[in-house]
């Protein structure tokens, strides 16, 4: 039987130690501010969080579960770009328009 480690802040500090990182070294490194893996510790930085996981080698979704992050569009397989998000907002907008030429 195998059991997944639980990743909270003290196994993540632990495993900083371990491979002598530091968490605003992760996150210059990853070309955010500072405080952003501290912040993603907490559930603040989902960037900070995301540079930290990748850091420490460990996938997302196994050390930040669904609890603390709700699931973004990237972590779907489809990620494309290309869905109208707000097709209301430009069926709005051309209405507005319609109404201004008039």
């Amino acid at each position: 039987m195998t059991t997944t480690k639980k990743w909270d802040r003290t196994a993540i500090k632990r495993e900083l130690l371990r491979q002598n990182k530091t968490l605003t070294g992760i996150a210059r490194d990853a070309g955010l501010y500072e405080s952003a893996c501290r912040q993603g510790m907490i559930g603040a930085s989902r960037p900070g969080a995301e540079a930290l996981a990748k850091a420490l080698g460990v996938p997302f979704r196994v050390m930040f579960p669904e609890d603390m992050y709700t699931r973004g569009r990237h972590d779907s397989s489809d990620t494309s770009s290309k869905k109208s998000c707000n097709g209301r907002a430009k069926s709005l907008a051309r209405a507005d328009d319609t109404q201004t030429a008039a």
